[in-house]
C-alpha cells in the first residue's frame, strides 16, 4: 500500500497528517499552494476534481487500485475503518455517544461557526477603503448578534465537559480529539477571553504532547506564529 497526502501548511488539514502519524503509516507528503484551482501539481497532478485539501490517494494491489478520499472527516473515518484504530472499539456505550457527538460537533457546528469569523474578516480586508465601513458594520453586527455569543457558548460547553474527562470521548484518545483540536486551538490562540478556560488549556497541552502530534508539526512545517496571526484577525 502506498499513501499520498495533499497538504496545506498551517491549515486544518494538519489533522490528517497527525492521524497518519498516530496510525504509524508510511506516506508521501505533497504540499499544495493556496490557489489549487489554478495549478497543476508538477509532476503530480492533484487527483480531486475540486482540488480539495486534504485529499489522500491510497494505492493498493501494486498500484492497480486507487482510492481517493477527500474532506477531513471522511478521510479520518475511512482510515479508522481500514486500520481499526483511534475509533470506538474500546469505548463504553456512554463513551461511544460522546465520541459520535464531539466528532460531528467539531466539523458540523464548531468549525463552520469559526470559519464564518474568518470569512467576514476577509471580506473587510478586501473591501475598498472608500466603502470599507459598510463591510466593517456588517461584520460587527454579525459578530455581536450571533458569532461571538455562539463561539463563547461552544467553548464553555467544551470546558465544562473536559472538567471530568481526560479526552472528549472518555478514557482514551480518539479521532474526536483529533478533529476538535483545530477549532479549539484557533479560538484559544486568537481570543484572550478564552485563556481562562483552564480545562481546555490543560486538555490542549495534554493532546499536543503526544509524539505523533510533534512529528506531524515538524513534517507539516507548522508555524505557530503564522497560525496565531491568521486567526487573531478574525476577532
Amino acid at each position: 500500500m502506498h499513501i499520498r497526502l495533499f497538504h496545506k501548511t498551517n491549515s486544518r488539514f494538519q489533522r490528517i497528517l497527525w492521524l497518519l502519524e498516530e496510525l504509524k503509516l508510511d506516506y508521501e507528503l505533497i504540499f499544495c499552494e493556496d490557489n489549487l484551482s489554478n495549478q497543476s501539481l508538477d509532476p503530480i497532478k492533484h487527483p480531486h476534481l475540486l482540488a480539495k485539501c486534504p485529499t489522500v490517494q491510497i494505492y493498493e494491489n501494486d498500484g492497480s487500485d486507487v482510492i481517493t478520499p477527500a474532506e477531513t472527516a471522511s478521510i479520518s473515518d475511512y482510515l479508522s475503518y481500514l486500520f481499526n484504530d483511534l475509533g470506538i472499539a474500546q469505548l463504553s456505550h456512554q463513551e461511544i455517544q460522546f465520541y459520535y457527538y464531539w466528532k460531528n460537533f467539531a466539523e458540523a457546528t464548531f468549525m463552520p461557526d469559526l470559519a464564518l469569523k474568518q470569512i467576514f474578516a476577509a471580506i473587510v480586508a478586501k473591501t475598498p477603503w472608500a466603502v470599507r465601513f459598510v463591510s466593517q458594520l456588517l461584520k460587527f453586527g454579525f459578530d455581536q448578534g450571533y458569532l461571538n455569543h455562539t463561539l463563547n457558548q461552544h467553548m464553555h460547553m467544551i470546558d465544562e465537559h473536559l472538567k471530568t474527562h481526560n479526552y472528549v470521548a472518555g478514557h482514551q484518545f480518539s479521532i474526536a480529539d483529533l478533529l476538535l483540536w483545530f477549532p479549539l486551538l484557533a479560538c484559544t490562540q486568537s481570543n484572550p477571553a478564552f485563556e481562562s478556560l483552564q480545562h481546555i488549556q490543560r486538555y490542549l497541552l495534554h493532546i499536543q504532547s503526544r509524539p505523533a502530534f510533534q512529528r506531524a508539526l515538524e513534517k507539516g512545517q507548522w508555524s505557530a506564529s503564522t497560525f496565531q496571526s491568521y486567526w487573531s484577525k478574525a476577532w
